[in-house]
C-alpha cells in the first residue's frame, strides 16, 4: 500500500517498523522480563513469513483494509458504471493494471513516448523541463510535495522541494563500503539496472548501468543523512530566480514552468545544501548520462506496468535483493494499492458507507476529546519547559485540531483520464493529476478542510503547521480500535497512538512551531537545555538496542519517534485513568498488553537493514519495551521488583510529563 513518507507530518507508520528477530521458543515470558515477548512470543513463534512478503505482522491492517477494499472494487469491476462515472474509472483503472496478458501485449509501446522525449533532450534547459514534468511521477533528484503550508506564513500554501533521485533505499547504500550487506545490495543494484537497459534494447547495458550508478553514487553524496535531513530550521524559502542565484546549474525557470509551479511564487527547499549540490550536477554531468539516467528511473518506476521481463528484473531486485521475499505480492493486491493511490477519496467514498458507520467515528471521536483533554492538564508538568513555554504549549493544544476517519468534503475526479487497457498510462496520468492539483495551489490560501493524508491510510499524522493531528478511518480498525473492546484495550492501542502524535507537539520538530504554526523558536535556552539533557538519555538508551549483528539502533535519527512513543503512552495511560476512575489492576494490564500487541511483526534480515538506515522509528521490541518500564502504572500493574529486566528505579524513570 502507498504511504505517505514522515515530512512534518510525523507518523506511526504502520508499514515502516524496524523489527526485532522474534522468539524461537514458545516458553511464557512474563511481562516483567519483556512485555513485547510476554504479550507477543506465542505470535512470534507460530508465525511463518509468507514467501511473498518482506515482514508479517499480527496487526496486519493494511491486509484487512486491501481485503474489504478488493471486495468494493470487485463489484464494481463486474457491473458497468455509466461512463464518465467514478465507479465506471475506478473499474477501468483496477482491470487495466490486472491484465497482464495485455500489457505483455503492448510490450514497449506503452514507454516508446517516455523514452523517445528523454532522447530528444538536447540541452540543459530541455533537462530541467523534463525534470519538472515528472514531478509527482517519480522522486526526480530534486523532487516536490505539494499541500504544506509555508512554515513562517501557515495561512498560505508553500510546495517543499526535497532531495531525491536514488533508486536504493538510502545513500548509506552507495556510500558505505565494506558493509557485506550493503555491498550485496549495491552489487544487485547493479546488475538491475544492467537488466533494465538490456530490456529497452540500450547499446552497451553494462556501461549505462555502471554511468547510471555513478550518477546515483554522486547524487547520493549530495544528500543530507536522514538524521539530519529534516530539521525544519534549515529550510529556505526561495523563488525561481532567487533559486538560479544561490543554485546554479539547472535552469529553474524552466523546471518551475515544467513543474506548473506558480513562477512568482517560492519554494520551501528543505535541503539547501543538497539542492545546491545537484543543481551543479545537472551542468556538470553530461547530457547523455543524464538521458541514461532518467530512462532508467523511469523504467524502474514504471515496471509493474511493463511487461513481464520488466516486472520480474523489478521483483529480483525490490523484492528479493532489498526486502528478501522469495516470491512477488499478489497482483490483486497490489492492484488495490495502485486504485487507492489513484484515487484514494473516491473509493474511500464506498468504504465509509459499508465499513465505517457514523457511531464508530463518534466513538472515536470522544477517544480523541479525552486525551485532547487530559494533555491540556498534563502539560503543566511537561518535564524541559519552564512557565512562560507551558503557556504556550497550553495554546497549541487549545488550538489543536482533530481530523478523524474522513473529510467532509470530498475529491473531484472527473477531470483524471482513465484508459480501459492502458495501466502504465494511467499511472503517469494519475499522478500527475494528483501533482498538479496541489502544485497550483503553492501560494494560495490554505483550505482547513483538506486532507494530507488518505482516509484509507492505516496510518496517522501531527502537522506541526496546521497544528493538528489526523487520524484516518483506515487505522481505526482491531486491534487498535474497536467499538466492541474495552475502554483498556482501546485506549493502549488508538489512544496511545492518538497520544503519541499529539506529543509531536512538544519535541524537537514541534519546539519549531508555535501555536498558530508559525515557525519560531518558544523555548527559552533553560528549556532547550532541559531538553538537551532528556533527549541525551533517550539517544544513548536507544543506541545501545541491536537489532541486527553489529546492527544498533541509530538513538539521533529516532529520537523524536522514540520521545513521542514514551509521551503519547504516559498520557494515553493518564486518559485511560481520567475516564475510568475505577480501572482495576487488571485493566491496567490489560491496556499494557494491548499496546504491546500492536507491535508485533516479524521481518526479513534485508528488509530489517533497509529501514534501519532509514525509518525514524525504532524496532517494536524496543518501542514496546522502552516505554513501558519508564511508567510508574506499568511497574505496579505486573508487580515489578529489583532484578526484574523490566524494572527501573523509582528516581530513573523518564517521566516526559
Amino acid at each position: 500500500m502507498t504511504r505517505l513518507s514522515a515530512i512534518f507530518i510525523y507518523s506511526l507508520q504502520l508499514c515502516c517498523f524496524v523489527a526485532s528477530a522474534g522468539a524461537n521458543s514458545v516458553q511464557p515470558v512474563l511481562p516483567q522480563t519483556d512485555l513485547y515477548l510476554s504479550a507477543n512470543g506465542e505470535w512470534l513463534s507460530a508465525t511463518a513469513i509468507p514467501a511473498d512478503r518482506a515482514e508479517v505482522y499480527r496487526a496486519d491492517l493494511p491486509a484487512s483494509l486491501n481485503a474489504r477494499l478488493h471486495t468494493l472494487v470487485q463489484s464494481l469491476s463486474t457491473r458497468t458504471g455509466p461512463a464518465g462515472s467514478t465507479q465506471r474509472m475506478i473499474a477501468d483503472y483496477y482491470t487495466s493494471y490486472m491484465d497482464t496478458a495485455a500489457i505483455d501485449r503492448n510490450g514497449m509501446a506503452t514507454v516508446h513516448a517516455t523514452l523517445s522525449a528523454i532522447d530528444a533532450i538536447s540541452t540543459p534547459t530541455q533537462l530541467a523541463q523534463w525534470l519538472g514534468s515528472e514531478q509527482g511521477v517519480w522522486k526526480t533528484p530534486i523532487w516536490m510535495r505539494g499541500g504544506f503550508a509555508d512554515f513562517k506564513d501557515p495561512s498560505r500554501y508553500r510546495a517543499l522541494a526535497m532531495q531525491g533521485g536514488l533508486g536504493m533505499p538510502d545513500r548509506a547504500y552507495y556510500l558505505q563500503q565494506g558493509d557485506a550487506r550493503l555491498d550485496k545490495a549495491r552489487a544487485a543494484y547493479l546488475a538491475y539496472l544492467s537488466r533494465l537497459a538490456a530490456l529497452a534494447g540500450m547499446p552497451a547495458p553494462d556501461a549505462v548501468a555502471a554511468n547510471v550508478l555513478q550518477l546515483e553514487t554522486r547524487i547520493a553524496s549530495a544528500h543530507l543523512p536522514a538524521e539530519q535531513a529534516m530539521n525544519p530550521a534549515a529550510i529556505v524559502a526561495l523563488s525561481a530566480p532567487e533559486l538560479a542565484q544561490r543554485a546554479p546549474g539547472l535552469d529553474w525557470a524552466a523546471f518551475f514552468a515544467a513543474a506548473k509551479l506558480p513562477a512568482a511564487e517560492p519554494v520551501s527547499v528543505m535541503q539547501i545544501d543538497a539542492a545546491l549540490a545537484i543543481a551543479r550536477l545537472a551542468a556538470d554531468v553530461p547530457l547523455e548520462q543524464w538521458k541514461q539516467y532518467l530512462k532508467l528511473r523511469s523504467l524502474d518506476t514504471l515496471a509493474s506496468v511493463l511487461p513481464r521481463e520488466f516486472r520480474e528484473a523489478h521483483f529480483a531486485f525490490h523484492g528479493t535483493a532489498l526486502a528478501g521475499q522469495a516470491a512477488p505480492l499478489p497482483r490483486e493486491e497490489t492492484a488495490i494499492d495502485e486504485v487507492t493511490q489513484a484515487m484514494g477519496d473516491a473509493l474511500a467514498q464506498l468504504y465509509m458507507a459499508r465499513y465505517f458507520p457514523p457511531e464508530d467515528k463518534a466513538r472515536a471521536e470522544r477517544l480523541v476529546d479525552s486525551i485532547l483533554a487530559e494533555a491540556k492538564i498534563s502539560v503543566a508538568s511537561i518535564a524541559w519547559m519552564g512557565e512562560a513555554a507551558r503557556a504556550e504549549a497550553l495554546a497549541k493544544l487549545n488550538n489543536c485540531k482533530a481530523r478523524v476517519g474522513y473529510p467532509a468534503v470530498w475529491r473531484d475526479y472527473h477531470a483524471l483520464l482513465v484508459k480501459p487497457g492502458d495501466a502504465a498510462g494511467n499511472r503517469q496520468r494519475a499522478r500527475r493529476f494528483e501533482w498538479e492539483r496541489l502544485a497550483v495551489q503553492s501560494g494560495a490560501p490554505l483550505e482547513r478542510a483538506m486532507w494530507l493524508m488518505s482516509p484509507l491510510e492505516p496510518n496517522a499524522y501531527y502537522d506541526p503547521v496546521q497544528n493538528e493531528i489526523n487520524i484516518p478511518a483506515g487505522i481505526l480498525q482491531a486491534p487498535y480500535f474497536d467499538h466492541a473492546a474495552s475502554d483498556a484495550a482501546n485506549y493502549g492501542g488508538i489512544g496511545a497512538l492518538v497520544a503519541h502524535e499529539i506529543s509531536h507537539a512538544f519535541d524537537t520538530t514541534g519546539s519549531q512551531f508555535d501555536s498558530r504554526g508559525v515557525q519560531r523558536n518558544w523555548w527559552t535556552p533553560a528549556d532547550q537545555q532541559a531538553f538537551a539533557a532528556f533527549s541525551a538519555r533517550m539517544v544513548q538508551q536507544f543506541d545501545a538496542y541491536e537489532v541486527l549483528p553489529g546492527q544498533n539502533l541509530n538513538g539521533q535519527l529516532t529520537l523524536s519517534e522514540n520521545i513521542a512513543d514514551l509521551m503519547g503512552l504516559q498520557l494515553a495511560y493518564r486518559a485511560f485513568h481520567a475516564v475510568n476512575a475505577a480501572a482495576q489492576e487488571r485493566d491496567d494490564q490489560e491496556f499494557f498488553r494491548a499496546y504491546a500487541r500492536q507491535f508485533a511483526v516479524k521481518r526479513r534480515e534485508e528488509r530489517q537493514l533497509q529501514l534501519l538506515t532509514s525509518d525514524p522509528h525504532a524496532a517494536p521490541q524496543f518501542r514496546t519495551n522502552g516505554p513501558a518500564r519508564q511508567l510508574d502504572g506499568f511497574q505496579s500493574a505486573f508487580k515489578t521488583k529489583p532484578g526484574d529486566a523490566m524494572y527501573v528505579e523509582p528516581a530513573e524513570r523518564l517521566k516526559a510529563w
